[in-house]
């Protein structure tokens, strides 16, 4: 993705917002070639190899282990001249700490959102339990190819979308650290619980184990006191700046 986005032409220009998502869509576009399903092919071979857990286990079966049926979320912030842009397809989250408060710099993209549902259905899909035809639980993503075959639509229209909606905000003397994690780092805590863990953390601590010791408050002492809360996967960067 970086070695697509620099090399655009509406990067070259500062066309900023515009090269974010093209990218998104390229890389999409990059995914359904038989170089780029391959890769995703090679990747899962390497990931069940390593794997001591039966496939049923890990949430799939033998049969629908292709390409097609792989995809991810992603969130992006490029930082240019003192301003961010930030893109973003699915539910993964960057939040801004900005004098004590939490401000959501993306918006989760969920099946039961309006535009979210009212894009699944005229592309022909269902939301089922907050789940696009009672699977995914996200309505944007990269890859996941098998919710993006109708040839009749746009990449933008289709069930899933790897259009990301991209945000500009300024860096000020005000801005003390972002977060950025997927969903299962916002399972448990509200953006605002996270950023002020972090001001308390950060006060004593590194920023490693500052993140660590999040991580860990989040994670499920016993998955079933939780119903399965906090047993998600858990990615997350934290980003500080100098003043």
């Amino acid at each position: 993705m970086p070695d697509e986005l620099i090399k655009s032409a509406e990067y070259k220009a500062g066309k900023y917002e515009q090269a974010l998502t093209n990218v998104f869509l390229k890389i999409d576009e990059m995914l359904q070639t038989e170089e780029g399903r391959s890769e995703i092919s090679k990747l899962n071979k390497e990931f069940q190899a390593q794997s001591t857990e039966s496939p049923s286990k890990r949430g799939f079966d033998e049969e629908d282990e292709g390409p097609e049926m792989k995809g991810c979320t992603s969130n992006v912030i490029l930082i240019k001249d003192k301003i961010m842009y930030i893109a973003n397809a699915g539910d993964s989250r960057s939040v801004l700490a900005t004098k004590g408060s939490a401000v959501e710099l993306s918006k989760d993209h969920k099946p039961d959102n309006d535009i979210e549902r009212k894009r699944i259905y005229k592309a022909g899909g269902t939301v089922v339990e907050g789940r696009v035809d009672g699977n995914l639980n996200l309505s944007r993503a990269l890859g996941d190819l098998r919710y993006k075959t109708k040839k009749e639509l746009k990449p933008q229209e289709q069930m899933i979308t790897a259009n990301p909606d991209v945000k500009k905000v300024p860096i000020t003397p005000d801005c003390d650290f972002i977060i950025m994690g997927c969903d299962g780092i916002y399972e448990t805590k509200t953006s605002q619980q996270i950023v002020d863990m972090l001001y308390d953390n950060l006060k004593t601590m590194t920023s490693k184990s500052s993140l660590e010791r999040l991580l860990d408050s989040i994670i499920s002492p016993d998955y079933i006191k939780t119903e399965g809360a906090g047993c998600d996967n858990m990615t997350s960067i934290l980003i500080q700046f100098k003043k």
